[in-house]
């Protein structure tokens, strides 16, 4: 295409020159064509290779005494500077369109805030205001919310259930154990005791979120073992901001396991400190998931 432009402007400049100027109907007709190409050029080669074009036939412009190819090169440079305004004029209004689809992206993110928020707090109120112990957190489990938040959001899973079990099992500390069953301590797998990056962590935290679907699935699919004769008939069902009371100490309890004399509000992997009628020397899982959910509306 570079060519065809190159020898347009040339034909044109290659016609006999007369005195007093009247563009030709063939003129006319390559002036526009050449408008046309530029246009195309533009779209594969941006702005800045427009604007080096009105650089060169504004430089051109300057030297040339001839009527007939002064009026030419003002017609293309007119022509460009029309294009350039064109070019301007879209990526602001595509600038604009952008600026408002983020606005928009913001303000829907901050509404789901705002409705898990109020979820959350009405679940709180109902749950945990009977908690026995302080509603406080250490401060190594809150540290690193918004990176567990993300792998979280990735896995449709709660949040406060990793950070809550992370708390139960090893005290959120960044680090493998001395029993090799890493932070989430989890026996079926070994890992060497040492420090950890986050990016361990991360792989550490995806495998004790597999493990836990894993035990929903065996819950909800299991026919040997069918524990939901025992828990109502239903599914687990627990996605990252939705959940039951019942479903959180299924899972607490489906984390160690399940004795024959098992009940939803008495067993103490489920219930520790959740109210007076179990009381315990340290918090299980669904109180310090009740006490993580509440640091964050609080936050």
């Amino acid at each position: 295409m570079k060519k065809i432009v190159l020898f347009l402007v040339l034909f044109l400049f290659s016609l006999d020159i007369i005195s007093a100027y009247n563009p030709t109907e063939i003129e006319e007709k390559t002036l526009s064509r050449l408008k046309v190409l530029f246009e195309k050029q533009v779209e594969k080669k941006w702005e800045l290779w427009l604007k080096r074009q009105i650089n060169i036939f504004e430089f051109s412009k300057k030297n040339i005494l001839d009527e007939r190819k002064l009026y030419l090169v003002s017609h293309i440079l007119n022509d460009l500077n029309d294009i350039h305004i064109k070019i301007k004029e879209k990526n602001e209004l595509k600038l604009q369109e952008q600026l408002a689809a983020i606005e928009k992206q913001k303000a829907e993110e901050f509404k789901q805030i705002q409705d898990y928020n109020t979820k959350a707090k009405a679940f709180f109120d109902l749950y945990g205001s009977q908690i026995t112990t302080s509603l406080s957190i250490n401060e190594k489990c809150t540290k690193y919310f918004d990176f567990i938040d993300e792998i979280a959001k990735k896995n449709d899973f709660p949040t406060e259930l990793v950070i809550a079990t992370w708390w139960r099992e090893y005290n959120c500390t960044l680090w493998n154990p001395a029993n090799g069953w890493w932070p989430f301590q989890i026996t079926s797998q070994y890992y060497a005791p040492w420090d950890i990056s986050l990016e361990q962590f991360w792989e550490s935290v995806q495998k004790y979120i597999d493990f836990t679907k894993g035990k929903w699935d065996y819950f909800n699919n299991n026919k040997y073992h069918n524990y939901k004769t025992r828990f109502w008939n239903e599914n687990i069902a627990i996605t990252y901001d939705n959940y039951t009371i019942r479903d959180l100490k299924l899972t607490a309890i489906l984390y160690n396991w399940v004795s024959n004399n098992t009940t939803l509000d008495w067993n103490t992997f489920a219930n520790s400190n959740l109210n007076s009628s179990v009381t315990s020397n340290s918090d299980w899982i669904v109180t310090r998931f009740l006490k993580v959910l509440n640091w964050r509306i609080n936050r």
